[in-house]
Order: structure tokens, then C-alpha cells, then sequence
């Protein structure tokens, strides 16, 4: 054996010895074993010297992306210089084949470092780099290469990257190195990391033609392997073929396993298909940094599957033997590699509803919860639905805000422009109000300027018992509220529907008033109202039933105390969602109130209101539970008239969440084996301020067609925000029937 090999080595340095620029060959040479002449032993060694490359070549775009894990990287290649080699701290191993140490100097340290460098220097930052020295005497065998992949596997590599060319081709099984065959290294590669194997990265070559199987390509031999592999071809900054660069050709199994990038790396002032297989090295481990659950076969098809075909040669169809060949496929195998369309989600995001990532859950898109003003902005503003885990079709996890989804149904100057609107006499928004009274029975409803009807309420009265019947749009307020059974002048303020009916576009109910003396009565109420028009996947609706007395407590003092039950199918206090940010079938809150109505002579009358409602709810996605919730209103109106004039003082605090705890079950990422990882959050529902609308209101009607009206409305801590500024609104109104 001793007396065979430098015929061996004669003969394959004779054969076989390719100088490529910038890349090391390969696809044969001799080695301990080796028995057949023609393998070959091919020398690392670049035609183009660095110092010569041209100045005006660009470096790769570089892509803005964050991710999470490192990836162990193996660096299969001739000799390396780790001192001299760019961000050398990211080196966590070393290993020389030949003397089993970690010495792994010597040699072509440039080519090495030169490809390593490529890696260490990118965006990414996730790699950390095994570095597997195979050059001895100043060559690369293929039996020592196979060996030092099949090493970088055992060791733990993700990623393997052999920057040499001719890598498509089957070793001879015959071929071993260290006592192990060529079957055995690639073998290994295919097992590793528990079965999930190692992304294995090769150069295309720089021979300027397309590649030759010879008639032993590794996809017939290693076909395994093969779907592990992706092949670097190198392409200039117009996303052209590079003239020094090989490609796919008319081999249709190669150009499936082939991508491109730059050939040219300004960073290490070199160029070659060594430096295109160490940026795409790169972004494979980018892509296994942040999915380490992904198989190789998985992220190289990801790299593969998203790669660009922006490039003029995919729009060309006359290449190949027969001309009738896609320019681009010739060239370019699936395209030029994308990084951050590989990152980039597959289909929909989805937010796990269970504790495994294959069972799916709600779309991540379609998640929304509307919430009426009594949360304010408690929940956006809370954090707990920021990073939320949501998982593409591959079952990757991407971190999503879904605070942004957790919204005011209405925005403030939406909703106050729309309560000035209808007190505007012209606008199309205008209420208009009309009354008809027959004996004990009586009818009033409100239209807006386009005719549509906003409230009504018909009365009737028989014997020791009332019954009223109303209607009315969410949106407005209530035709049987305290403001509005006052006789109050019209208010900005009080133009618009509670956070208990906000979302609902019709309310109907009864209201029931029973004397059980001269000066007590008892009352009932009910009312009822939906989401009619919803792009929800869950129909809100509410109900609510209060029973109560009236005191006449004086001919000019009365007081109504109260107590109901408020029921809400998916929604609470106003607010409704869908998706992961569903709220509970049922849920019920109890509410508690009195209201004062007086008559203080000379004109003069006032009301006052107060409401606090308790309970707990259930979610239905993200929300698991919400308790402790209270939730109060206030308000207090008193009114000055005379035969043509009115002046009237009004102070409102709109209902609030005065307390309440939301507690959120929320995916944050995923185990290896598809196991959802979840976090239990809690969230302070009761928002940072509290609004307090006061507003003062003068009308004046010098005849009985003519009515001038001036309101000043001054708004603190709108919204429930303690961080939002104070407004004022004023408006004069000017009517007149002709």
C-alpha cells in the first residue's frame, strides 16, 4: 500500500487538479484507502488573487431580520487562520482530520478564512462555526472531505458547508478515510441531529459551464442526501449568471437542488462559488436559528422554495440543448436566494387555541376585540397581548402584537363630530323629534335628516299600571334614560348610546310600572339588542332585566332604585371579539343604581344618576378569565326654563371599568416535537383615567318657528386617558321653519 500511493497521487494530480477562482475543487482525490487513480487530488488553490478584484463589485444587500438561536455551522475546508478570521468568536470548534487535534493552521488558511469570513461577517449573527481542516501536503482528497462531513455531523452541525466544486458527484464507495467509507460520512449526515439531518451546502464551481455528472450523480447514489443539498451558484449584482460561474444546464435533478447569490463578496475582497455556498450556509442556519424544529430537507426547501425570480432570464425561454429550455431554471436552478422571503411567513398566520401546533387554531388576521369606551385603552395599553406566538403553515412561530387588535369601537372624534352632527339642524345627522299624545296613550320618536328612525317610545297607562314600549338605535341614547325622561335641553354630551349598547344596532324593550300606593311603584325592565351587520365570526348580543321602586318621596322629589342582570353572548360590557380574542358564550354582570328626579320651582328642575354594575366573565381564546370587574357611571344635569328660554348645567362620567383583572393564556413559542409553549398574562382592565364631560347649554326662541342654541362641552381625560389632553367643543345652532 505504501509503494502504490505516489502513483496514485501522480496519476490524480495529472487527471484530475482544477484550479477554480476562488473555491477549492473537488469530486475526487486520493487518500488512506483510495484504490482508483481517476477519483483525482485537486489543490485549493484561486486563480484570482484577492488584491485583484475589481473595485467596483458589490457586496451582497444586506437584509434586516432578528432571530433567535444559534446554529452550530461546520466549515469544511482546506486550512484556517482562526485569529485573522472576521468576528473569530463566533468560532466554538475546531478539528483537523489528519491529526485529530484542533490545530488547523497550515495550508490555504485563505481560502478558509476567506469562506468563514463570509459567514461570520453576514447579518444574520446566528451561526457559530465549526471550523474542519482537510488539506494536508496541499491538497484536498475527497475521501478526507467525506470524512470531515460526516464528522461535522456527529459533531451537531445544522449546517455543513464544503466549498468545493464537483460535490454532485458519487464518491467510489471504495473510497475511506480514517477506516470510514464514503457511505458511511454521507450516511451520517443524513441521521444526524436525532434524523433531522444537516443542510449540506456545495459549490456549483467556476469553470463558466454547466455542471457534468459524469455519469454518477449523487442524486441517483445518495438521493437522501441530495434533498439535504442546495447548490450555490454565483451571480453578478444584475442578477445575470456569472461568466465564471457553473450552472444547472439542461439536468433538471440539479437545477431542483440549485440557488444563486452573489459571486462576488466585497467583505473579504474575493469571488467564487466558495463565497456564494458560505451565503447561503448563512441563511440556512438564519432559517434554523429560528425553527431549530425543522428538518434539513425543510430548510433548504425553504431557501429553494422562496428564492427570487425577479431575474430577466426566467422571462426567457430559449436556452438548453434544445433552446426550449427556461433561461432562468439553465441558469439559476430555482432562483437567487431571498432571505427575507424565506423568513417571511407561508399562508395565514394562526394562533394556537390548544397545547399542539398541528391542531391549529384561530387566524391570527381575524382576531380583533372592539371594546366599548368603559375600558378606555386598559387593554392595548396593558403589554399582555404583545408577543403572542402565531405559526405559519410550516408550523414556524412568529411573533405578533395583537395589541394593536384591541381597539375603541368608536374613536373619540369620530364619536364626539357625530353627537354635534345631530344636534345640527341641516346636517343629515340632525335629530328631529315628534310627539302625538291621545288621551293615556302617547307616541315620541327621533329621526335623523335622512329619515331613518333612531328612537321611539309609545306609553300607556291602565288602571294602577304603565307600560312603555321603545326602540332605539345603539347608538343614541336611551329614549327611557334619566337625561332624557328629564326634559333636559339637548346636550352634546348625552348624544350618543351607553358602553353597555355602543355595538348593537337596535335595542327594543319594555318597561312595566306597577303603583303600589300614592307614592310607591314598582317597575320592571327589559330590553334586548344584537350585532345585526358584524364581519365577527361571533354574533354579540346583550340583554339586560332590572326591577326596581319609585319613591314619590315629595310632590316635587322623586327616586328610583333599582337592581339587573346583564347578560352579554360573546362580549362584555359593550365589547365583542373574535378570533384568539373571543370573549365567553355567557356572561353576566349584576348591576345596582338609583336615580333622583326633582322639580325646585321658578323653572327650575335636576336629575342625578348613579350605576355601578360587579361581575365575572369567561374568554374564549387568548382571554381565559376576566374578574373582579366594577364598573361605574355618573351623571347630573339641573336645567333653568322660563316660556322662551332654557339654560341648562350638565357633569357625566361615562361608564367605567373601576376595577377588573384579565387573565390571558398566551402561546409565546413551540417544543421541537410541535408542543405550543404557553404564558399565563394578567391584565389591569381599568383604563389610566377618567372621563368627566361638562357642559353648559343655552337656548333661545324669540318665536315660536325660531330657535337659536349655543352648547360649550369641556372634556376631561377623554376617553379614559389620563395621557389625553383635555378638549372643548362649542357649537351655535340657528333654526328657523318657514
Amino acid at each position: 500500500m505504501g509503494n502504490r500511493h505516489p502513483l496514485v497521487l501522480a496519476i490524480g494530480m495529472a487527471l484530475g487538479t482544477i484550479s477554480i477562482a476562488g473555491c477549492s475543487s473537488g469530486g475526487g482525490g486520493g487518500g488512506t484507502g483510495e484504490s482508483d487513480p481517476n477519483l483525482g487530488i485537486h489543490n485549493a488553490a484561486p486563480v484570482m488573487q484577492p488584491a485583484t478584484i475589481a473595485p467596483m463589485m458589490v457586496a451582497s444587500k444586506k437584509e434586516s431580520v432578528t432571530l433567535s438561536t444559534d446554529i452550530r455551522l461546520a466549515v469544511v475546508d482546506s486550512a484556517f487562520d482562526v485569529e485573522n478570521l472576521t468576528n473569530n468568536h463566533l468560532v466554538i470548534d475546531t478539528l483537523n482530520v489528519h491529526t485529530n487535534s484542533t490545530d488547523v493552521s497550515g495550508g490555504n488558511e485563505w481560502h478558509g478564512n476567506a469562506v468563514a469570513s463570509v459567514i461570520t461577517g453576514g447579518t444574520l449573527g446566528n451561526a457559530r462555526l465549526d471550523l474542519i481542516k482537510v488539506e494536508q501536503d496541499g491538497v484536498n482528497r475527497s475521501s478526507a472531505i467525506n470524512y470531515a462531513v460526516g464528522e461535522a455531523a456527529e459533531r451537531g452541525a445544522r449546517v455543513i458547508n464544503a466549498s468545493f466544486s464537483k460535490r454532485y458527484l458519487a464518491s467510489d464507495p471504495r473510497l475511506a478515510f480514517n477506516g470510514v467509507t464514503a457511505r458511511q460520512s454521507l450516511d451520517q449526515v443524513v441521521n444526524a441531529n436525532g434524523g433531522s439531518g444537516a443542510v449540506y451546502v456545495i459549490s456549483a464551481g467556476n469553470e463558466g459551464t454547466a455542471m457534468q455528472t459524469e455519469g454518477r450523480p449523487i442524486y441517483e447514489s445518495y438521493p437522501e442526501l441530495y434533498n439535504m443539498m442546495l447548490i450555490a451558484v454565483g451571480t453578478t449584482p444584475d442578477g445575470n449568471i456569472h461568466p465564471s460561474s457553473s450552472y444547472p444546464g439542461d439536468d433538471t435533478r440539479l437545477q431542483e437542488r440549485a440557488i444563486a447569490t452573489d459571486y462576488v463578496h466585497r467583505q473579504v475582497n474575493a469571488q467564487g462559488t466558495s463565497f456564494s455556498a458560505a451565503r447561503i450556509s448563512e441563511y440556512a442556519a438564519g432559517i434554523l436559528a429560528r425553527w431549530p424544529h425543522l428538518n434539513a430537507q425543510q430548510a433548504s426547501k425553504r431557501l429553494l422554495d422562496t428564492a427570487s425570480q425577479d431575474s430577466a432570464l426566467f422571462a426567457q425561454n430559449d436556452c438548453g440543448s434544445q433552446a426550449t429550455t427556461n433561461c432562468g431554471t439553465y441558469y439559476l436552478g430555482q432562483g437567487i436566494a431571498d432571505i427575507n422571503a424565506a423568513l417571511a411567513p407561508e399562508g395565514e398566520l394562526v394562533v394556537a387555541q390548544s397545547e399542539q401546533v398541528a391542531a391549529g387554531g384561530e387566524l391570527a388576521e381575524r382576531s380583533e376585540i372592539l371594546l366599548s369606551s368603559a375600558f378606555g385603552k386598559s387593554l392595548s395599553e396593558a403589554g399582555a397581548l404583545d408577543n403572542v406566538a402565531a405559526f405559519d403553515s410550516l408550523g414556524r412561530d412568529y411573533q405578533v402584537n395583537l395589541s394593536g387588535r384591541a381597539q375603541p369601537r368608536t374613536q373619540r372624534a369620530t364619536q364626539l363630530r357625530s353627537q354635534m352632527e345631530q344636534l345640527t339642524q341641516y346636517s343629515s345627522a340632525s335629530l328631529q323629534t315628534e310627539s302625538v299624545s291621545m288621551g293615556p296613550y302617547s307616541f315620541t320618536s327621533s329621526i335623523n335628516g335622512a329619515g331613518d328612525l333612531l328612537s321611539s317610545r309609545f306609553d300607556g297607562a291602565l288602571g294602577n299600571a304603565s307600560l312603555s314600549a321603545f326602540n332605539f338605535a345603539g347608538s343614541q341614547a336611551s329614549p327611557m334614560s334619566a337625561y332624557a325622561e328629564s326634559g333636559m335641553m339637548p346636550m352634546i354630551s348625552f348624544q350618543s348610546g351607553s358602553a353597555l349598547t355602543q355595538s348593537l344596532d337596535s335595542v327594543n324593550g319594555v318597561k312595566a310600572n306597577y303603583a303600589l300606593g300614592d307614592t310607591l311603584s314598582f317597575i320592571a325592565t327589559h330590553w334586548a339588542g344584537n350585532e345585526l351587520e358584524t364581519t365577527n365570526d361571533r354574533d354579540y348580543q346583550a340583554n339586560r332585566s332590572d326591577v326596581g321602586f319609585q319613591w314619590q318621596l315629595s310632590p316635587a322629589l322623586s327616586m328610583t332604585t333599582q337592581v339587573g342582570r346583564l347578560q352579554e353572548r360573546n362580549g362584555l360590557m359593550g365589547a365583542s371579539g373574535s378570533g384568539a380574542l373571543g370573549l365567553g358564550e355567557r356572561n353576566e354582570m349584576t348591576f345596582a343604581g338609583i336615580t333622583l328626579q326633582a322639580q325646585h320651582g321658578n323653572g327650575i328642575s335636576s336629575f342625578a344618576e348613579f350605576e355601578q354594575g360587579r361581575g365575572d366573565a369567561e374568554g374564549n381564546g387568548l382571554l381565559a378569565h376576566l374578574r373582579d370587574i366594577r364598573a361605574q357611571k355618573v351623571a347630573m344635569g339641573l336645567q333653568w326654563q322660563d316660556d322662551n328660554e332654557r339654560a341648562a348645567f350638565s357633569l357625566q362620567q361615562p361608564l367605567r371599568i373601576e376595577s377588573g383583572i384579565a387573565t390571558l393564556d398566551v402561546p409565546v413559542g413551540r417544543t421541537l416535537d410541535g408542543g405550543v409553549i404557553r404564558e399565563e398574562r394578567e391584565a389591569q382592565l381599568s383604563p389610566s383615567g377618567r372621563q368627566v364631560d361638562i357642559e353648559f347649554g343655552y337656548t333661545y326662541s324669540p318665536s315660536a318657528n325660531t330657535r337659536w342654541q349655543f352648547n360649550l362641552l369641556h372634556t376631561l381625560e377623554p376617553g379614559h386617558d389620563a395621557d389625553a389632553s383635555s378638549d372643548t367643543a362649542g357649537m351655535v345652532s340657528f333654526s328657523t321653519l318657514l
